[in-house]
């Protein structure tokens, strides 16, 4: 679109809009003689008269009517738009995606909703799972979630919880009739749920033992790469699973699942969100940080590391 052929136009359209000349630029803001210029201006670039003047009235040409039929429903559409961008930079609304890994998607629909939608009605929030780590701006999403808070130069992190811990656990009848586990190493005659990630299975579990890190090796009769269905698994006692504590915590509480070896958990990172330093002024991603934080951190155990605030 050519800026030259804009000039003018809203000058038009308000002059064919009032029928007059001063009318219009009482309107604008602006002096009569700046109108009249403007749409001499318009007239000589297109090489048509677009409005008729005597002293008493004005009225619009043929030229004049097919400009003002063809430019008003493009200019109220233009300010549609104008009006929409300003809403989203005024108030939490509009579309905010965020990708987070797989399992940490069921975390936060427990944490967050539908409480976050009666608190920002406006702000349509779609959740992307996925474990492996992509461009958050190449593919088109407002944030991401992660474990760690190391992200590149040019984004900005939040804490969202405080650091977990990974944690075997199992059906009560699988203890029964297997037993219940005392050391990493008897996890080796125990059924597990293996994952794959990345294209490689794991067969291994990590552990803290006496101060030093200690890798167990597993094996079971199921692999899956869905953090979902090894949940199901494992409530169907199918094996033991290997996973951060938050992701089943509800089936913990339950009693459904019960975490063993605990005493040997290894500590990983808390969640954080990161996002462009460009978007921290959006207010559907502010309010997304600041209700998440607040409510992910009052259900997490034990104190957040002080997040970083945006604005």
């Amino acid at each position: 679109m050519n800026r030259i052929e804009l000039d003018g136009i809203a000058i038009f359209l308000a002059v064919a809009e009032l029928k007059g000349f001063r009318a219009a630029a009482r309107e604008l803001g602006i002096t009569a003689s700046a109108v009249s210029q403007s749409i001499r201006s318009l007239e000589q670039r297109l090489g048509a008269p677009l409005l008729s003047r005597t002293t008493r009235s004005v009225s619009l040409t043929e030229a004049g009517e097919q400009l003002l039929a063809h430019a008003k429903p493009a200019a109220d559409l233009f300010q549609a738009g104008m009006d929409a961008a300003r809403d989203l930079g005024e108030q939490p609304s509009g579309h905010l995606r965020i990708n987070a890994p797989r399992p940490t998607v069921s975390l936060l629909i427990d944490a967050l909703l539908p409480d976050f939608h009666f608190a920002y009605p406006k702000i349509r929030l779609e959740l992307v799972g996925e474990d492996e780590f992509v461009d958050i701006v190449g593919q088109g999403f407002d944030a991401g979630i992660r474990l760690g808070h190391t992200v590149e130069v040019d984004m900005i992190s939040t804490w969202l919880t405080p650091a977990q811990n990974y944690v075997v656990a199992g059906t009560p009848d699988m203890f029964d009739r297997h037993g219940m586990p005392t050391t990493p190493e008897e996890l080796q005659r125990l059924p597990a749920i293996l994952t794959r990630r990345n294209g490689q299975i794991a067969r291994s579990w990590e552990f803290s033992k006496d101060g030093r890190g200690v890798r167990v090796d597993v094996d079971g009769p199921l692999i899956v790469n869905d953090y979902e269905a090894g949940i199901r698994a494992a409530l169907r006692g199918v094996g033991l699973l290997y996973t951060i504590r938050s992701v089943i915590a509800d089936h913990i509480e339950r009693g459904s699942l019960v975490p063993v070896l605990e005493q040997y958990s290894r500590q990983v990172p808390g969640l954080s969100l990161y996002y462009p330093s460009r978007s921290q002024s959006l207010p559907k991603l502010r309010a997304f940080v600041e209700f998440a934080t607040r409510r992910l951190r009052h259900q997490s155990s034990g104190e957040a590391p002080r997040r970083k605030h945006i604005g």
